[in-house]
């Protein structure tokens, strides 16, 4: 390998796009093979196969954060994108409406921006590079799985209530940030991160909490927004 793909990550660089590609091409041929298994009347067997090897892949992952790394103002899984890699299983599993509409609003709203603007400088001759991308990589494969072959579909409500559980996500972790000088869970602590992200357009702290929830009540609406407008459109008689 090329060292200067070997040697760090920095966003939007070669590696990133790279990076990117072989993860959208992952998760499209995993969704067609669950298209492939309901066709055959197997995707009830495939979800349940592939959401038990999204939990242990998780609970590994979480461990080694945890067991190994033990950087608790990072480790602890109280990210959303970690918490939505453990919602996502249990959605296809379950099928709990809750569960459903949570891993769609904040696969398809949050963790789709740890893709497109990723806060991560190891390479992947680190562990953490791996890990970051397959579990960024799933949670978008199971929203887009919940989509497409079990046809999960949000209603204005659902985003309603994306947006309560996620201010409510918001007033849970608010105090441990505060309480913890360092941590930075959901992006709500007074830290600087090392990447560059959209995170930066936002006020300086403590203002950039305030920004941060109404940017993502922004973000969950337009998520919602072409399923309410195809529906409007289906509905709008011919002339």
């Amino acid at each position: 390998m090329n060292v200067a793909l070997a040697n760090g990550f920095q966003a939007f660089s070669l590696l990133h796009g790279l990076t990117f590609f072989v993860g959208v091409v992952g998760i499209a041929a995993l969704v067609w093979a669950g298209v492939i298994a309901r066709r055959r009347g197997r995707d009830l067997l495939f979800t349940r196969w592939i959401a038990s090897v999204g939990l242990v892949f998780w609970f590994a992952q979480q461990s080694y954060y945890v067991l190994v790394e033990q950087n608790w103002a990072d480790s602890l899984p109280l990210h959303v994108c970690d918490l939505a890699g453990l919602v996502g299983p249990l959605a296809l599993l379950l099928r709990w409406r809750t569960l459903r509409t949570t891993l769609h609003f904040w696969a398809l709203g949050l963790t789709i921006w740890g893709l497109l603007t990723p806060a991560l400088t190891d390479g992947p001759e680190h562990l953490r590079y791996w890990l970051f991308w397959i579990s960024h990589c799933a949670v978008i494969f199971y929203a887009g799985y919940d989509c497409i072959v079990n046809r999960y579909r949000p209603f204005a409500k659902d985003c309603g209530m994306a947006c309560l559980i996620t201010m409510a996500y918001v007033a849970l972790l608010l105090p441990f940030n505060l309480a913890n000088e360092g941590w930075n869970y959901a992006y709500l602590g007074d830290v600087q991160l090392d990447a560059a992200t959209p995170l930066d357009l936002l006020p300086d702290w403590p203002w950039r909490i305030i920004g941060l929830q109404a940017a993502g009540v922004v973000v969950l609406v337009l998520v919602w927004l072409p399923w309410g407008v195809g529906r409007k459109l289906r509905r709008r008689p011919e002339s």
